[in-house]
């Protein structure tokens, strides 16, 4: 476990060393922020995942090739990156089912937005179904992410400044599609008494 412990706290020392060295673009291009969650989360997984072992070295030349990457503009390297930590999130997200913060929430939007065409097809109003399958995806998508983010399923949280925004998002949103789902009730009611 120390070991472990180890080998994390070497690899956010170093990518503390980019972040304040780095300009703020070139720290979001090679995007540290989320080779930091990497390797916290293969760090976590290493004692009972093999493959978040080998992740471990792989990892480990991740943030050690980020200052080559900088300074030389070697296109194939910089594929090799990415490639790499595509791997890795991959593999988290297959193996130990991590997902993206709002991940569900996209996912619901899109559904909802289909169910939405077919409810407005049923009905004959188009334009009017849409809303409603967008409030209810919507609103079953943050319910979704907020049980991913309870149980810690977050591949890379966001920082608590931008979590506050996203929060007041999500409330904004899900108020907007209920106010849209009244909306359409009390049209759809008012068309019927007229």
């Amino acid at each position: 476990m120390s070991n472990r412990n180890d080998w994390l706290d070497d690899i956010n020392r170093q990518i503390i060393l980019y972040k304040d060295t780095l300009s703020e673009k070139e720290y979001k291009k090679y995007k540290l922020r989320l080779l930091l969650c990497l390797a916290e989360r293969v760090a976590q997984f290493s004692h009972e995942c093999g493959q978040c072992q080998m992740f471990q070295q792989d990892i480990s030349t991740l943030v050690q090739d980020v200052g080559n990457l900088i300074h030389l503009t070697d296109k194939q390297r910089q594929k090799v990156y990415f490639k790499s930590m595509d791997k890795i999130t991959n593999h988290l997200q297959k193996q130990h089912k991590l997902v993206n913060e709002g991940y569900y929430m996209g996912i619901g939007i899109a559904i909802g937005s289909g169910i939405g065409v077919a409810l407005g097809a049923a009905l004959e109003q188009f334009g009017g179904g849409i809303p409603i399958g967008v409030g209810i995806g919507l609103a079953i998508g943050a319910a979704l992410d907020a049980k991913a983010k309870k149980e810690g399923r977050i591949l890379c949280p966001k920082e608590t400044s931008v979590t506050s925004s996203t929060k007041n998002f999500k409330i904004v949103a899900i108020i907007l599609g209920l106010l849209a789902l009244a909306g359409l009730a009390a049209f759809f009611f008012f068309r019927q008494l007229g």
